[in-house]
C-alpha cells in the first residue's frame, strides 16, 4: 500500500487488513477514530473507494469494505453470488467493526447485505440499501432467499431503509408487499428510471448518508 493513498482525504483514514477462515484476505478502509458506527459495500465493479465522497464529509467513524474479488481483498476466478460472500464480509465486520449500527450497500453490496441479515441478523442492526433489491434492477437467483432474510430482520425489529433511486413501481409494490415495515426514500440527486442502474454511492451528499445510516428517515416516499 502507498504511504499517499489517502492524501488529501480528511483524516484519520487508513486501510485495515484480515485474514478470513478461507485463507483468503478482505481488505477495508477505515474512517475516523473509535469503533466504526457503520459499514459500507459498495457495487460490482466498485471498491471501499467509491465511498470516499459521501464519507469524506460524514464525521462518524466508518468502515468501507472491498467486496471479494474487488479492490484490495483477494481474488477469485468464480462468481460472486451474494450468499457466497456472507463468510468473508462477517468476519470482517466482527474484526473490524463489531459494534456498527448499520449495514448499507448498494448493487451487489447491497445484496450481500441482505444475504448478511439472512444469515447473521445480529450483525445487522439496522440495514439500508441503495438502488436494489432482491430481483431488482436484476434477475437473481438468491431473490427468494434474500426477500425472507429481509422479512425476518425486519420482523425482528431491525430498522429497513431503502433509497429508491432507479428502482421501478414493480420492484417498490414487491418490498410494500413482502418487507410492509420498510421506509422507502428518495435519493438526492437521482428520478427513478426503471431501465437505469442503481445509483453509486457518490449520489449520497454526507449530510444525506449521515441521516440514512444513523437516524433514519421518519416517514415512507414513494418519490
Amino acid at each position: 500500500m502507498s504511504d499517499h493513498e489517502f492524501a488529501g482525504l480528511p483524516g484519520p483514514v487508513q486501510r485495515r487488513w484480515v485474514t478470513v477462515s478461507t485463507g483468503d484476505h478482505v481488505s477495508g478502509v477505515a474512517w475516523g477514530s473509535g469503533p466504526p458506527e457503520v459499514v459500507l459495500l459498495h457495487a460490482a465493479g466498485g471498491s471501499a473507494r467509491d465511498w470516499d465522497g459521501p464519507l469524506a464529509g460524514l464525521g462518524r467513524p466508518a468502515l468501507a469494505l472491498d467486496l471479494p474479488g474487488h479492490g484490495r481483498s483477494s481474488r477469485h476466478s468464480s462468481a460472486y453470488a451474494p450468499r457466497k460472500l456472507v463468510l468473508p464480509i462477517a468476519e470482517a465486520i466482527r474484526s473490524f467493526a463489531p459494534k456498527a449500527k448499520a449495514v448499507a450497500g448498494t448493487g451487489l453490496g447491497a445484496l450481500a447485505a441482505a444475504a448478511l441479515a439472512a444469515r447473521h441478523p445480529h450483525l445487522v442492526p439496522a440495514l439500508i440499501l441503495i438502488g436494489t433489491l432482491p430481483g431488482h434492477p436484476a434477475p437473481s437467483d438468491d431473490a427468494e432467499y434474500l426477500w425472507q432474510g429481509l422479512a425476518r430482520l425486519a420482523a425482528g425489529g431491525a430498522p429497513v431503509t431503502v433509497v429508491r433511486g432507479s428502482l421501478s413501481d414493480a420492484a417498490v409494490a414487491e418490498l410494500s408487499e413482502r418487507v410492509p415495515s420498510a421506509r422507502l426514500v428518495a435519493s438526492e440527486g437521482h428520478s427513478p428510471a426503471p431501465d437505469g442502474p442503481p445509483p453509486t454511492a457518490a449520489g449520497l451528499t454526507p449530510a444525506r448518508l449521515a441521516d440514512l445510516l444513523l437516524t433514519g428517515p421518519t416517514t415512507r416516499s414513494s418519490s
